[in-house]
Parts: structure tokens; C-alpha cells; sequence
């Protein structure tokens, strides 16, 4: 899909209700975007794309999503810039539903962002939330806070800071999990190994009823058996009165 191009000038939009201005290569003036007002989404201002490379080159206004483009050109002019981590850039709705999110997956990427802009725009978006009544979670306004310092500050972390405290818990957890995972895969194993004793009882039980009974029939049939002989049977005969004809 080509460009929507007005006077070799593309649509930048601006969803802040602050301003923003940078130099440009045709006016002397500069580049002036309002801010939006309470009762609009965004301020649309036709923008040379040659100003916006330029600025993009010295500051990320456009790598963070300050200043955004309509959503039918942001995939082709992202490219032409080289703006490649697209996840960086948020609007405010995926703003403030990360801002409300506490999850450490999270904690994890605000902690490890490098970009000054996004973080000043999110503390300013958690500023706006708790003017409006709509608090966000303690944990995620601490770590954008410690996180802004870190990098105003050289990029190095405080021992003691909230993220690091953080992070050891989640890391507590996985090794809780693990050593969870482990003792139920042992009490499983434990519980087949009960089964199949208790399987081999029962058949040993039963071989030794089975070769028991054997053993009484081949004791049964080596039993001399008592046969009346002729003689015998004669000699009973003798001496006893004979049967009337």
C-alpha cells in the first residue's frame, strides 16, 4: 500500500495532550504538533518524511510511539525508518494496560528498557491515572521510577531497589516451583513403586496357593491305595454256609 502523500508531507499523529515540536529542513519555524484535547482521540499534522528521518536519527519520538503514524502506513514507514523493536512503540490504550499489569513478566521488560522517552511518557501516563482516580499497581509506578533514575544515573542499579527485590522473589518462586515439580514426580514414582509391589505380593500370594494345591495332589497320588486280593476274598468265603438253591 503507497503512502498517503500531500504536498511531499505524510499524516503524523499525536494521541498526547501535550505538544511536541521538533526542527525542520523547511520551515524555519520548526515542526509544531498540538496536543490533543479531552474530547479528541488524536491531532493529525502533515510532516515531511525527510524531517522525520532526520529527527528519528537524534531522538526517539517515533521509536516509542510519542508520535505515531496512521495505522494503514506504520508497518511501511517503520521499515523505511529501520525501527525494527515494534513493541516499544505504544499507543495509550497499550499504555495504560501495561501501566495496570503488575505481572513480573511486565516488571522484567520496564526494568530493562533504554529508552529515556518511553519512560518519562509512562511516568506521565501514571501521573494522568492517579490524578483521575485510576491508581496503578505501587510495584509497577516504583520500578518505571527506579528505572528512569537508572538511566539518568549511568544505568546502574541499587542493591536495595525495588526491582531487585522483585526479582529475587520471582526467582524464589521458580526455584519454589522446581523443587515442587520434583517432589511430586518423586511422590508419583513412590506411589507406582507401591503399586507394583503390591502387584508382585499378590502374585507371589497367589503362585505359592497355586504350587500349595500342586504339591497336596502330587501328595495325593503317591498314596498306596488298599486292593482286595482273590485270595483274601476266599478266605472270607471259607467256612460260611452255603446259599440255599
Amino acid at each position: 500500500m503507497s503512502l498517503d502523500i500531500l504536498n511531499g508531507k505524510i499524516r503524523v499523529l499525536n494521541y498526547e495532550q501535550s505538544p511536541v515540536g521538533f526542527p525542520s529542513q523547511h520551515n524555519q519555524q520548526g515542526v509544531f504538533i498540538r496536543g490533543r484535547d479531552e474530547n479528541e482521540d488524536f491531532v493529525i499534522e502533515r510532516v515531511a518524511f525527510d524531517d522525520i528521518e532526520i529527527e528519528n536519527s537524534k531522538s526517539d519520538l517515533f521509536k516509542v510511539g510519542r508520535l505515531r503514524f496512521h495505522p494503514d502506513e506504520e508497518d511501511e514507514i517503520y521499515l523505511k525508518l529501520g525501527i525494527e523493536d515494534k513493541e516499544n512503540i505504544l499507543s495509550d490504550k497499550q499504555l495504560f494496560d501495561l501501566l495496570t499489569n503488575d505481572s513480573i513478566d511486565v516488571i522484567k521488560r520496564i526494568s530493562s528498557l533504554k529508552s529515556l522517552s518511553l519512560l518519562t511518557r509512562m511516568k506521565s501516563k501514571l501521573f494522568t491515572m492517579e490524578r483521575t482516580g485510576k491508581m496503578p499497581p505501587h510495584t509497577i509506578t516504583a520500578v518505571v521510577s527506579e528505572r528512569l533514575s537508572e538511566l539518568k544515573n549511568g544505568g546502574k542499579r541499587n542493591p536495595d531497589s525495588e526491582i531487585n527485590r522483585l526479582m529475587e522473589l520471582e526467582k524464589k518462586a521458580q526455584q519454589e516451583g522446581k523443587l515442587q515439580e520434583k517432589l511430586e514426580q518423586l511422590m508419583q514414582k513412590v506411589e507406582t513403586l507401591e503399586q507394583e509391589s503390591k502387584q508382585k505380593d499378590e502374585i507371589i500370594s497367589k503362585s505359592h496357593s497355586a504350587l500349595e494345591d500342586l504339591l497336596a495332589k502330587v501328595a495325593s497320588l503317591s498314596e498306596p491305595k488298599h486292593v482286595t486280593s482273590d485270595t483274601e476274598e476266599n478266605k472270607k468265603t471259607v467256612g460260611r454256609p452255603p446259599k440255599d438253591k
